[in-house]
């Protein structure tokens, strides 16, 4: 699996946020670091409310996880996805990259590294054990 493969899938979880945010009816400032619940639960014979709020609820964790994934790497990389995939705004590169005061060689290597330091810190790993199962 190479790296262009990695940063790709990377991409693709994060570019669920938007997505996630309006099912779970959740600002990024309502996002909380997740809160793990061990217990088993039993499947549910929902009807159209319940199905609403068990998607809703399912994109409330899977927010919590990329926010995870993100306080996980360091600031620079923090930083970058915030801007490219959290925040509201949705900055381009260029204007990532401009307010963030970096030159375009410079931008581009450390977005390449968030991405990759995303995929480590996402569910454990699971970017990178979903490609290996494919390759």
């Amino acid at each position: 699996m190479n790296e262009d493969t990695v940063i790709e899938a990377s991409k693709q979880e994060l570019s669920k946020c938007g997505r996630l945010m309006r099912t779970a009816g959740k600002r990024m400032s309502e996002l909380k670091s997740p809160v793990f619940d061990a217990q088993p639960k039993a499947p549910s014979f929902a009807n159209g409310l319940e199905d609403r709020m068990v998607k809703r609820i399912d994109a409330e964790n899977e927010l919590r996880d990329i926010l995870l994934a993100i306080q996980l790497c360091d600031n620079k990389s923090q930083q970058i996805l915030f801007d490219l995939y959290i925040d509201p705004n949705e900055y381009s590169d260029s204007e990532a990259m401009e307010r963030l005061g970096y030159e375009s060689t410079r931008y581009f290597y450390y977005k390449h590294r968030a991405l990759l330091r995303f995929a480590e810190g996402y569910k454990q790993g699971a970017i990178y054990e979903q490609l290996q199962k494919v390759v």
